[in-house]
């Protein structure tokens, strides 16, 4: 039996995630629970559990700052994340620390779960080795290396590498295509030096290269490749002055490539500002995708995602992260609208893969992520659609039986939308919508129907206000006048 730790502050949570699958048919005994990440590490060094369930939001030691400390003393615990953040560059942090799945807390189904487990059960159990850096000493020590060239490199020829990728698992192409280049150069004699920085490869050389060498280096690549892969050539001198000069190339190729901006092998003779913020007005076409994923209108949808696509491809230099981010943001929404039709858009698949927030994280061109978009918009059109219809159909239906059962009590908008699970801004215009006619006036016309049955009873007004829930008679008489035209005495004495 394997065993395994859920990590998660809040009680309702954990006890849902152990009742929610028959863990012991998957051979998992499940440990003791901890609810910070202070109690996470004694469990781990006293328990040595195989896999954790880890929520990124929890006190003492955050998850994250967890997941960097297993990560920097290597130790051997298998890590899916259960949480709730949808926040791009979190999902990106805590997959770089080592996090084998991500899935949402909202939602979250016996299916789903199972399927994680089951598949990081294939993976071979990992053994105890020497302490290895942590991601962010990785990370720092390559910015550092790329900010501070060798003096011997201040002046040469820049080659940079962007490659497009459909799998996570491919990345470890770029290493193929280091070693090559690396190797077709030396043999030619060069002094070079290799930088991986964020996905990207530069490679300096002190000594001039040129167009059909670097044709030359293509085909010897090429035979090892899936994908396309982007060389820029710039030629540079006394860049000693500027230490983000690299940087900006590096950047400058990832999104001449993301963007498919021209050929395959092109010189990039300077490097480009990546623009960091938008230049156009993003919450404009956020309120009108808002707006379609609401009515779940398919063609409204992808009606704004173009006019948006468009404006992104108007600026070809805007940050392929801001775009990223602004796709998981998106996808954020779509979630939400699943979860209130009491769903998740894990329920579907998109290009073999229910990983939504991953597959955006890993996207390496815009053209796949504009045929990504069309495919999920339309899964979950199909999916949501006919949820959405019988919804609405059960809220207004729920609505109904609820003013009925309670006309002896003062009724409020409030109640039955707490009653429904709905907020009471959407409960009071979807009511309107659907009813053509609001909350309070229909609850009135109901209360003063059921009034005229217990006059014809003979029942006294005060004896009516009181069994219809009105604080008093006078209250009661107000709003029967303003209904039926007349007070209820002199309804009573007509009848």
């Amino acid at each position: 039996m394997m065993k395994a730790l859920i990590v998660e502050d809040e009680l309702l949570a954990r006890v849902g995630m152990r009742s929610l699958i028959n863990w012991e048919e998957l051979g998992i005994t499940l440990l003791e629970d901890a609810q910070d990440g202070r109690e996470a590490l004694n469990q781990i060094e006293k328990e040595h559990p195989d896999i954790m369930l880890l929520d990124l939001n929890i006190p003492e030691i955050s998850g994250l700052e967890l997941l960097k400390i297993i990560k920097k003393q290597n130790i051997p615990v298998r890590t899916i994340v259960v949480s709730c953040y949808d926040d791009f560059d979190t999902v990106k942090e805590a997959m770089k620390l080592g996090a084998v799945d991500y899935i949402r807390k909202f939602g979250l189904s016996r299916e789903e779960l199972t399927v994680s487990l089951s598949n990081l059960l294939e993976i071979p159990a990992l053994e105890w080795k020497e302490p290895q850096k942590s991601a962010a000493q990785i990370s720092c020590e390559t910015k550092e290396k790329i900010q501070n060239i060798p003096d011997e490199y201040q002046t040469g020829w820049c080659l940079s590498f962007y490659m497009l990728w459909k799998h996570s698992q491919e990345m470890t192409d770029m290493k193929i295509v280091e070693t090559i280049a690396c190797q077709f150069y030396q043999n030619l004699g060069r002094s070079l030096m290799s930088i991986n920085y964020e996905g990207k490869l530069l490679i300096l050389m002190r000594e001039e290269t040129n167009l059909e060498e670097v044709e030359q280096l293509m085909m010897q690549i090429s035979p090892f490749m899936t994908n396309r892969c982007y060389i820029g050539i710039t030629p540079y001198e006394n860049q000693n002055h500027e230490s983000r000069f690299f940087v900006r190339i590096a950047n400058t190729i990832e999104n001449y490539g993301f963007y498919g901006l021209g050929r395959e092998i092109a010189f990039l003779e300077l490097p480009v500002h990546v623009q960091k913020t938008y230049p156009f007005d993003v919450s404009a076409y956020m309120e009108k995708l808002e707006r379609g994923i609401q009515k779940i209108s398919e063609q409204e949808i992808m009606n704004t995602l173009e006019e948006l696509f468009d404006q992104i491809l108007q600026y070809k230099y805007l940050s392929v992260t801001l775009v990223k981010k602004l796709m998981i943001e998106i996808i954020s929404r779509f979630s939400d609208k699943a979860g209130q039709l009491g769903g998740a858009i894990e329920e579907i698949e998109v290009f073999d893969s229910y990983k939504h927030y991953q597959k955006m994280v890993h996207i390496t061109n815009f053209a796949d992520m504009k045929r990504w978009c069309a495919e999920f918009v339309h899964q979950f059109s199909a999916l949501f659609f006919t949820r959405q219809k019988k919804s609405e159909s059960d809220i207004i239906q729920s609505a109904l039986e609820y003013i009925d059962n309670n006309l002896d009590k003062a009724i409020q908008l409030s109640d039955v939308a707490q009653y429904i699970g709905v907020s009471e801004p959407y409960l009071s215009s979807f009511f309107k919508k659907t009813m053509n006619e609001n909350f309070i006036p229909y609850v009135n016309r109901q209360k003063i129907k059921k009034a005229k049955q217990l006059f014809a009873e003979g029942n006294m007004v005060y004896q009516v206000s009181d069994l219809l829930g009105y604080e008093n008679s006078t209250y009661f008489s107000k709003v029967f006048k303003k209904v039926e035209g007349i007070t209820p005495e002199q309804y009573r004495k007509k009848m």
